[in-house]
């Protein structure tokens, strides 16, 4: 709940201890929730709007538009973790009462950007989940006062790391447009609303402050930001029958067989547990392919970054601990 709070003592208490207002100090910082417009026309603009909390930018007394966030503050970022990515949680609210310039009567469509998983290289998982939750307030039609979604987020993450080892700033625009009437007729709700993370400190961060674990690094640093995308291996394009996205890929790597059929015939699987150079994909990263096996990866963009090609090789390997090309855990010496 949004606006601010009183604190009531009765009147012999009507003072604060030193004890209590440090305690009171220490809480941590509290996100307000926020209207955000999105900068569309005034007479259309409650249509749709954002209860997005810890939305701070432009500052108050401003209406904001959107938020800045360093990672890991709590006022702004939802998971509170110095990550490398901001976590802003946000609902997308109906015909709002909070914009008095502007009268609904109804919203018969909502559509988000970039929210469908037809190729689009703009895809994002976040718009999709959020649209996914809009589609359930009830089109067309919809003439409830200040209806809103379920919680939902938008993770931002951080870019990097430069050539000197710090992580740089992170930024993600939302489109929506609301499609209805208001008392003027039928008319159009267009909003942007701009989300930025800025890395915390000295903006250098350690492997164990990014990933989840070996795995998680590479479906992250490589997979998603050279492969899981439009024309390749996203799950539109599936080019060689592979999905690369982060949260399919391990099932479609360890123990499968490649569609290549050089390889196929040579007995290689796209990984091979424990065996590097009988891993489909560790031969791909590193270009050691033989006649038949294909162009070497990630196509089109050179020769993989020779500490990425090493941690895949590793994660193969596994360790004595997690055994060979675990999901799940750090393997020793990757991170």
């Amino acid at each position: 709940m949004g606006g601010a709070f009183a604190i009531y003592l009765p009147a012999k208490h009507s003072f604060l201890t030193a004890q209590v207002l440090t305690a009171l100090l220490l809480l941590p910082a509290f996100a307000w929730s926020a209207t955000v417009a999105g900068g569309g026309s005034k007479k259309t603009d409650c249509m749709v709007v954002l209860d997005a909390p810890g939305a701070n930018h432009p500052a108050p007394p401003k209406t904001p538009r959107g938020a800045k966030c360093y990672d890991g503050d709590l006022s702004c970022d939802a998971d509170g973790l110095r990550n490398g990515r901001c976590e802003f949680e946000l609902s997308v609210c109906l015909n709002s009462s909070a914009l008095s310039q502007c009268s609904p009567v109804q919203v018969d469509e909502v559509e988000i950007d970039h929210a469908i998983d037809d190729g689009d290289p703009r895809f994002d998982v976040d718009f999709q989940a959020l649209q996914s939750r809009v589609d359930l307030l009830g089109f067309p039609g919809n003439d409830i006062v200040d209806e809103c979604t379920l919680t939902s987020s938008i993770n931002v993450p951080l870019r990097g790391p430069n050539s000197s080892d710090r992580m740089r700033s992170g930024r993600k625009k939302l489109k929506l447009s609301a499609e209805g009437t208001t008392a003027a007729g039928t008319r159009r709700d267009r909003d942007r609303v701009k989300f930025k993370c800025l890395p915390e400190g000295d903006k250098i961060y350690e492997p164990l402050d990014l990933y989840d674990g070996t795995f998680d690094r590479i479906a992250t640093q490589v997979f998603a930001g050279s492969c899981a995308l439009s024309a390749c291996h996203d799950s539109e394009s599936n080019a060689g029958g592979l999905t690369l996205l982060p949260n399919a890929a391990y099932s479609q790597l360890v123990g499968v067989a490649p569609t290549n059929t050089a390889a196929a015939i040579d007995g290689l699987l796209r990984v091979t547990a424990g065996d590097p150079d009988a891993s489909f994909l560790y031969l791909k990263v590193t270009h050691d392919l033989a006649a038949g096996y294909g162009l070497g990866m990630p196509l089109g963009k050179g020769m993989m970054d020779g500490e990425l090609q090493e941690i895949i090789r590793l994660w193969i390997l596994g360790d004595g601990v997690l055994g060979p090309a675990p999901q799940v855990g750090w393997v020793e010496g990757t991170w």
